[in-house]
């Protein structure tokens, strides 16, 4: 009897731990399969040119150097512009929103060959469809030998001429100058070799580099007002600092002095100062953290304040004589001189002019009264006239009133003057004394404090003593 053989195939458990990997792979690869049938094998795009610039169809479309399309066709925009229409290979596209293209020449021995130059947009840009324009604001036309010939006029070569004459003035007797810059020059050659040798050895690290800075780019471009009104800011502040050129060249004067000043201060600097500021940011690094939170709500204070600020400039340094801050400064020296001389004269006034004021003060609401009740006493008027007459009463006659009517009575020469509504030489009234005194005697009113008055006598009312 042989001895029993076992099978050559495997288990069903270790056919269905290799079965799904399979699986996977074949997705894989049929995905990648779909995607290649799939996608175009070019972009199409065209370019809008001020010229053609002796393109033909055919010529080299290139991105860095490298050749990446053709020139497909040359037309005619209704706008009278060259308008190329171009096809890039598909592993060079799509192009994004902010594409430049610029015509270029392959060397100066070559006339009439022409290829476009292509600068891609970041990839964080919009993507440009197939078949989309590219306008001529993002385009540049070659300029030709030609037309550099037709600059070259008499004042351009008189020009030129000084220029070389003037650059053999500069290098006359530095000849032992240029003779070290030679030495020097292979050795710097050569450590740019080496340099160029690292960089190209890091392309990864390079390569991130480049991917970390597209994204940085975005989000500048996501902040682009805000780098608008800064650049305006800064444009504004530039054009402030050119306004005032001979204090910038005194500045510029005393800046080397300054820096050999500073030069002991900036050691103390980095020997003292920096240790304790290191060491006052460790301690405050647990507090400061919260204002992470705190200083991008203030975005919009800041904003609202550069109106407010741009206000503070006009009031301070406003174009023009005698209309802001810097000029009333200027003007406060004169100003202070005759300060210091009137100012001790107005003084004496004032003192003198203190009794006055204060014999005055308490009559103020008699005053105020008169001319508030004034015209409400004689605007009424009927079909006599107005209400209140103004008669003259000079106390020669007394009105005597009976049954049958009223008589003037002549008033004996002694007796004149006595009547009790009609006085002379009232000179001496207290405040208040100006109306009929009330039943509770609160008028005129006397005091004998600060405003007591020694010529204030309450005797004198219109209706007698009180």
């Amino acid at each position: 009897m042989g001895t029993p053989t076992h099978g050559l195939a495997s288990p069903p458990s270790a056919r269905s731990r290799w079965r799904w990997p399979a699986i996977g792979a074949l997705v894989i690869v049929a995905a990648v399969v779909a995607y290649l049938v799939t996608r175009p094998s070019q972009y199409h795009y065209r370019l809008d040119f001020q010229d053609a610039g002796q393109l033909v169809t055919g010529d080299l479309v290139r991105i860095g150097g490298t050749p990446v399309g053709s020139v497909e066709s040359i037309s005619l925009t209704p706008q009278g512009q060259a308008q190329i229409g171009i096809a890039l290979d598909s592993s060079w596209g799509p192009l994004h929103r902010g594409t430049t293209a610029v015509i270029r020449s392959p060397g100066l021995t070559s006339v009439a060959s022409r290829y476009i130059d292509i600068s891609p947009a970041p990839p964080f840009k919009p993507t440009l469809p197939d078949d989309a324009v590219i306008p001529s604001s993002d385009t540049q036309g070659i300029v030709d030998i030609d037309q550099i010939f037709d600059a070259l006029n008499a004042n351009t070569r008189e020009g030129l001429r000084r220029l070389i004459r003037g650059f053999g003035t500069w290098y006359q007797g530095k000849s032992a100058q240029a003779k070290l810059t030679s030495e020097y020059l292979p050795p710097a050659l050569s450590a740019y070799t080496h340099l160029f040798s690292e960089i190209d050895a890091s392309t990864p690290t390079l390569d991130a580099f480049v991917s970390q800075t597209s994204r940085a780019l975005g989000a500048i471009d996501q902040r682009a007002p805000q780098l608008t009104d800064l650049i305006s800011q800064a444009r504004v502040t530039a054009t402030a600092l050119a306004s005032d050129n001979s204090s910038l060249s005194q500045a510029l004067a005393n800046l080397p002095g300054a820096l050999r000043h500073g030069s002991s201060a900036f050691a103390r600097l980095r020997t003292e100062a920096l240790p304790a500021l290191t060491r006052l940011v460790d301690a405050t690094r647990p507090v400061v953290r919260p204002l992470s939170k705190l200083l991008p709500r203030l975005n919009p204070v800041l904003r609202q304040a550069v109106p407010t600020f741009a206000l503070l400039r006009e009031v301070f340094d406003k174009p023009g004589p005698d209309n802001d801050l810097v000029d009333a400064m200027t003007e406060l020296p004169a100003v202070a001189s005759d300060v210091s001389r009137d100012f001790p004269h107005a003084i004496e006034a004032l003192h003198e002019a203190t009794p006055i004021f204060e014999f005055v003060r308490p009559y103020i609401p008699d005053l105020v009264a008169w001319i508030v009740n004034w015209d409400g006493i004689f605007a009424p008027y009927d079909a006599n006239g107005h209400y209140a007459r103004t008669v003259p009463v000079l106390g020669d006659f007394d009105f005597t009133d009976t049954s049958q009517g009223g008589t003037l009575t002549q008033v004996p020469a002694r007796l004149r003057g006595s009547s009790p509504y009609l006085k002379t030489g009232v000179l001496e009234r207290c405040p208040g004394s100006a109306i009929v005194p009330p039943g509770d005697h609160s008028t005129p009113f006397v005091d004998s404090g600060p405003l007591s008055n020694a010529h204030c006598n309450a005797s004198e009312t219109i209706g007698g003593s009180p």
